[in-house]
C-alpha cells in the first residue's frame, strides 16, 4: 500500500519541537493550506487516523479493501514489513 499521508502527533510536536520548529511547521503547514485553496481543493481536510496495533485495525484494513481503498501498490521509494507482536520485522536485502 502505498503511504499518502503523514500523521504527526500534536502531542509529539510540542514535546520534541522548540518554538522555531514550531513556527517553521506551522509556516509549512499555511502554505500547503493555502496552496490548496489556490486548486481549488478544500483547504483543510478531516481524516479517520488508526494506529496500526490497535486489535482492530486489520478490520478496518478488510473494511477499505472490500471497498477500494486498500491494495497493493508499488512504491521503490517503501517496504514492506511484518508485524509481530511489539516487532516490525523488515526484509533481508538480497
Amino acid at each position: 500500500m502505498q503511504i499518502k499521508f503523514t500523521v504527526i502527533k500534536n502531542e509529539d510536536v510540542e514535546k520534541h519541537l522548540d518554538e522555531q520548529e514550531k513556527s517553521e511547521l506551522s509556516r509549512i503547514l499555511w502554505k500547503i493550506q493555502g496552496l490548496r485553496h489556490v486548486e481549488g481543493k478544500p483547504a483543510l481536510n478531516t481524516y479517520l487516523v488508526i494506529n496500526s496495533d490497535e486489535d482492530y485495525a486489520t478490520d478496518i484494513v478488510r473494511i477499505l479493501q472490500e471497498n477500494g481503498h486498500w491494495g497493493p501498490t508499488h512504491d521503490p521509494n517503501q517496504t514492506e514489513f511484518i508485524q509481530d507482536g511489539d516487532t516490525l520485522e523488515l526484509p533481508r536485502e538480497i
